[in-house]
């Protein structure tokens, strides 16, 4: 505000000078056009009159010209008479339009700040998508030939099939299972806060977190090691948005939408690496802005009637702008990314939420940063990063408990099945002790 008031001020300024100038300037023509004329009818003019006369008109000209229009240094032919210099430049330097015109640029230029500032807040948000490949919904990646995946016919002849979760059904991709980390991540350099921060979370404007709750170290050493000796299910899979389908999914048809991704994670889950997994296809969501209270009994039932489930996942459709295309390309298989999700029971305006405590949060947060890190170690590209949020998500029922997006409602059905394989494999090699 300050720049703004000294600007106004400096340009009050100038247009007075200006105008003491072309005041002095139009006297001045008068005069030198007064001693030309005594000059032309004079029998017997002096030289030193002639002379005076002659420089005065060049530095006069000179001088206004360069202040008002510098560039009719260059075009102004010579042979112009000295009244026709002074018009074009008063013409030129204060005419209505031109005046108009500096104005109209002054004032943008005093509100070019505020404009600068919502164009990077919106560059900023659109970097947030770096991670993955954005583009229009006109190119539909859907639609390209992959050649280690099931023809459509077979894939959707498989969905249509799939109405309840069952064993020995078909992977509706031949994803290509990484044998090897495709890279190394730097756990030195991820040990500062702001490093970590910057390249793994995105965190919204509701909430905060800092470097003691996002302490790399500390959640790295926590154990996610299932139990393998046990008398019933280890993981429960279930999806407090049941509700949610994707681009090419017909409403209310759970075989197209989300739950549909449920069971072939599932399937993999179960077939591939022998887990004991339940799926609770329940649709909690009828009201979905009561859905997470409907969700939350329901839930610690399941967990007491089964008390061997030592993971929760909530599988869950991101929502996106309609021209927002969520995309990437995985081991040569086109898929929708996934990203990880924590609430911390705390917003920046209340502080910490006592009626939403949290006793399993730091277990939680450890469970999502271990899968990401994973995933980006061996699937780079996979995942979207991890999102905080304020509130607790039915999250503190399980210490591990993991709440994933699996693409959004722009994707097909297709690309988030296709985005399974390298869940579970990720899933898999977190639960067995591996670290990234």
């Amino acid at each position: 505000m300050q720049a703004w008031i000294e600007t106004k001020k400096y340009r009050k300024r100038r247009r007075i000078g200006a105008s003491f100038i072309l005041l002095f300037c139009v006297f001045a023509a008068f005069l030198v056009g007064a001693l030309q004329k005594k000059a032309a009818v004079s029998s017997k003019p002096t030289g030193f009159l002639s002379y005076a006369e002659v420089k005065m008109q060049e530095t006069l000209y000179e001088n206004a010209l360069a202040y008002y229009m510098p560039i009719l240094r260059a075009e102004t032919p010579a042979e112009r008479s000295l009244s026709q210099m002074f018009t074009d430049l008063v013409l030129h330097s204060f005419p209505v339009y031109t005046y108009a015109a500096q104005s109209s640029r002054v004032e943008a230029t005093e509100s070019a700040f505020e404009e600068e500032l919502e164009k990077q807040l919106e560059e900023q948000l659109q970097e947030e998508n770096a991670a993955w490949s954005v583009v229009e919904k006109e190119d539909d990646p859907s639609e390209q030939e992959v050649s280690d995946q099931l023809s459509d016919e077979q894939f959707y002849t498989w969905m249509q099939g799939n109405d309840t979760a069952g064993a020995g059904a078909p992977e509706p991709t031949l994803f290509s299972y990484a044998t090897k980390r495709a890279q190394q991540l730097d756990l030195e350099e991820l040990k500062d806060y702001q490093t970590l921060v910057k390249q793994h979370y995105r965190i919204n404007s509701t909430t905060s977190s800092n470097k003691d709750q996002l302490n790399l170290q500390k959640l790295l050493k926590k154990d996610m090691k299932l139990k393998e000796d046990v008398d019933g299910p280890q993981i429960l899979i279930y999806h407090t948005h049941s509700l949610e389908g994707y681009r090419d999914s017909k409403e209310g048809k759970r075989s197209e939408s989300v739950v549909a991704v449920g069971d072939y994670l599932t399937e993999l889950l179960t077939s591939r690496y022998g887990y004991r997994v339940l799926h609770d296809r329940t649709t909690y969501d009828s009201d979905r802005d009561r859905a997470y209270s409907v969700a939350g009994p329901a839930l610690q039932k399941i967990l007491k009637d089964h008390p061997t489930i030592e993971v929760v996942i909530d599988l869950h459709r991101d929502g996106v702008g309609e021209d927002t295309y969520l995309l990437t390309e995985v081991n040569d298989t086109v898929m929708a990314p996934v990203m990880f999700f924590n609430g911390l029971s705390y917003t920046n305006k209340n502080g910490a939420l006592e009626s939403l405590k949290n006793p399993n949060l730091q277990t939680n947060l450890a469970f999502s940063l271990q899968m990401e890190l994973m995933a980006s170690t061996y699937y780079p590209g996979f995942t979207r990063g991890i999102y905080l949020k304020d509130l607790r998500y039915n999250m503190h029922y399980c210490p591990k408990s993991l709440l994933v997006e699996v693409g959004a409602q722009t994707n097909s059905l297709r690309e988030a099945m296709n985005a399974m394989p390298p869940l579970a494999d990720v899933l898999n090699r977190v639960l067995s002790g591996e670290k990234p």
